[in-house]
């Protein structure tokens, strides 16, 4: 019975078609799998490289301010001290990027889905 119905609707004339669902949807998974797969490798690589890029920022900003790190040591304080104070000051970049993120994160949570269907699906 299922090849009489292939028969009848697979003119190229006829303004029905048969599909099997089964292998449309394999199909569109498939294809939606390998569209994140490609993301993934790409965020993942633009990952990379903005923590590679972090190290140099860092290095560049401590030797601008070595003058300020040699005038800290003329007025008594310790290598710890000086330690401490750099690592407060990464640590409020950090935390204000986190908070950056997590606004971030929740307005793609948010707003993510109508997006999607305003670009995509129309």
């Amino acid at each position: 019975m299922g090849t009489i119905l292939h028969g009848r609707y697979s003119e190229q004339s006829a303004s029905h078609q048969i599909v099997e669902p089964e292998v449309v949807v394999d199909g569109l998974l498939q294809n939606i799998f390998r569209v994140k797969n490609v993301l993934d490798t790409v965020i993942l690589v633009v990952d990379s490289a903005t923590a590679l890029a972090i190290v140099p920022v860092f290095a560049l900003s401590l030797r601008l301010r070595q003058r300020e790190i040699d005038t800290i040591f003329l007025l008594a304080c310790r290598r710890a001290t000086v330690a401490r104070l750099l690592g407060a000051e990464i640590f409020i970049i950090v935390l204000i990027s986190s908070a950056l993120y997590a606004v971030m994160l929740w307005a793609v949570d948010y707003y993510g889905a109508d997006v999607v269907r305003g670009l995509f699906i129309g």
